[in-house]
């Protein structure tokens, strides 16, 4: 079996009192529009700790992973791209990140997120799927090989939402 090179990019989605926490972006083709802490995977990251950097990166935020909310496949110029959402639980407040990549980071509830203008429609319903209460969580992480290298399990839990 052959690999493919993608284009692989995170976000996180995070829920705290039925607030979610979004990023207004300050630059790029999406200055000026609200999404989920987000940005690419670097060449031998694992896409979670590429999300939990991003979280921090953008908010100032530490924080764990407790499951996948979506994933989102495309083809970008013939590239496959895949976006990784995941739920995390902050560990630490958000601090104010000196970064030209946002703008500002702000708590909202699920009345004000019509009136955002948006990265995406994906980001939008990620948001209001978010505050819904829906999570996949993480069921296991086993050895994939004799080497230790780590894999995880996401699956539907009905009582992951008592994770956050």
């Amino acid at each position: 079996m052959g690999s493919t090179v993608c284009d692989l990019g995170v976000a996180a989605r995070v829920v705290l009192d039925s607030k979610i926490l979004l990023v207004k972006e300050a630059r790029g083709s999406y200055q000026g529009k609200w999404s989920l802490p987000k940005g690419s995977v670097d060449v031998g990251e694992p896409p979670e700790t590429a999300v939990l950097r991003e979280l921090l990166e953008e908010t100032g935020a530490g924080g764990h992973i407790i499951g996948l909310a979506a994933v989102r496949s495309t083809l970008n110029k013939d590239m496959p791209a895949v976006f990784l959402c995941y739920d995390v639980h902050v560990n630490t407040q958000i601090n104010v990140v000196d970064t030209d990549e946002i703008s500002e980071s702000r708590w909202l509830a699920l009345s004000e997120l019509n009136s955002l203008d948006w990265a995406s429609d994906t980001m939008h319903n990620l948001a209001i799927e978010a505050l819904g209460g829906s999570r996949m969580s993480i069921t296991s992480s086993k050895p994939l090989s004799k080497s230790g290298k780590q894999y995880y399990v996401y699956s539907v839990n009905k009582h992951s939402e008592n994770l956050v």
